[in-house]
């Protein structure tokens, strides 16, 4: 039983840890440029559409080709 709760425990800190890279970096470090933001909202909007039209393809597929 002692090595169960060694191994959750060992599971459980990587949570922790990924917790504190998180808050490590939460803030950018480095100015960015206007166009620079813009560029990364672009990317953002562009992943977010692919991954739609990812999406809509996966159904399209699965539901209608019966």
């Amino acid at each position: 039983m002692s090595n169960i709760r060694k191994a959750m425990s060992n599971f459980l800190g990587i949570f922790d840890a990924i917790g504190e890279i998180n808050e490590k970096y939460k803030h950018p470090r480095i100015k960015m440029t206007p166009m620079v933001k813009i560029s990364l909202f672009a990317l953002r909007v562009y992943l977010f559409f692919m991954v739609a039209i990812l999406l809509y393809k996966f159904i399209q597929i699965a539901v209608f080709n019966k």
